[in-house]
């Protein structure tokens, strides 16, 4: 016959046990990814929702634009919305890659999977997607040094504030904009940004090679 004692612990450690399980179940019922679903790190393709332009937002400057870069060599480009007098056009996009930067030619090269070396180049190219905040960077699969990464910033500061698309605005999920990769279209997204700056409406990551980006929650 079991002590009181006995059934005393018994008791204690099943009511321990009961609300551990209720914590565990709570959390599973959880979405710890806002909106879109998915995880803190990755989104299926319809599980990110990505920013779209105000209604009434000025055009971006250009939606195709390309520069040849050089190992040794530090680059920079900059993508702006179209001016509206007397105001100069708002920055959209910045890239900017270090004198060693460039690491590997992608796998569509003739050189592919090569290092640079000093003097060697690559023309690099940037498309904008009018209907949404995102840019594809090619070519795909270029490499960049960890040591030495790209730095790719977008800014959403003429985005529709209705984040989400539920129909009001959403000043309470600026928090949760970010920065998201996809390699290939269907992919699942992948969240890459590293600096998130409110006060100027911007996201800045860190790349080690290109694909599409776009800035979502």
């Amino acid at each position: 016959m079991d002590s009181l004692s006995d059934r005393t612990l018994r008791d204690a450690l099943g009511a321990v046990s009961a609300v551990i399980v209720g914590l565990a179940v709570a959390a599973c019922g959880d979405d710890p990814a806002g909106p879109g679903g998915g995880d803190d790190t990755t989104r299926p393709p319809a599980g990110l929702v990505i920013l779209v332009p105000a209604a009434g937002a000025p055009a971006v400057s250009t939606l195709d634009t390309s520069f040849v870069a050089t190992k040794g060599v530090r680059s920079e480009v900059r993508i702006r919305y179209a001016p509206v007098p007397p105001e100069d056009g708002e920055e959209f996009l910045e890239l900017d890659l270090e004198d060693e930067s460039l690491l590997r030619y992608p796998i569509n090269h003739p050189r592919a999977g090569a290092l640079f070396a000093p003097g060697d180049t690559v023309t690099i190219q940037i498309t904008i997607d009018p209907a949404t905040l995102s840019a594809t960077l090619e070519p795909s699969g270029l490499q960049f040094d960890p040591l030495n990464p790209a730095e790719l910033e977008l800014r959403y500061q003429n985005a529709d504030p209705d984040f989400d698309g539920d129909g009001d605005d959403d000043p309470e999920l600026e928090d949760d904009i970010d920065l998201w990769r996809q390699e290939n279209p269907g992919d699942p997204w992948e969240r890459v940004g590293t600096l998130q700056d409110f006060s100027l409406d911007r996201v800045r990551a860190e790349l080690t090679e290109f694909s599409r980006y776009a800035l979502g929650i």
